[in-house]
């Protein structure tokens, strides 16, 4: 029987046959004296060597203030002009594009939604305007 602090299950006769089984398949060949030293002195070793983590830590900072950088100097829109910077050549596509589709003899008020959307968003705007 198992005691409130002892959280290993209650084993039957043929559970505790394959768990000792399994432990003395799967036990380690016993050490001689100058293997286990050797092992010992190998663990001791490993233990006491300073980790190699002084590079990570300044990579990691320069990764962060290069996202920093981005995330300043960029914008959804593109980089960030300067003062007295000219538009560049993406910009002035943007903006004639705009022109070019975008107006009509029509003002905004005038325009025919109809024409321009699908009828499910026609239906959808209906629900949610009243219209």
């Amino acid at each position: 029987m198992t005691s409130p602090r002892d959280e290993r299950p209650v084993l039957d006769g043929a559970e505790k046959e394959f768990v000792d089984r399994l432990a003395r398949d799967y036990a380690p060949p016993p050490m001689t004296a100058g293997e286990r030293a050797a092992f010992d002195e190998a663990v001791r070793a490993r233990l006491e060597r300073p980790e190699r983590r002084p590079l990570l830590v300044p990579a990691i900072g320069a990764a962060a203030a290069a996202a920093a950088l981005c995330f300043v100097l960029f914008d959804s829109t593109g980089p960030i002009r300067l003062p007295g910077e000219e538009e560049s050549g993406a910009v002035v596509a943007s903006s004639w594009e705009d022109e070019l589709f975008l107006s009509s003899d029509l003002s905004a008020e005038d325009r025919d939604e109809s024409e321009t959307l699908p009828q499910d968003y026609l239906a959808i705007a209906g629900v949610f305007l009243g219209g």
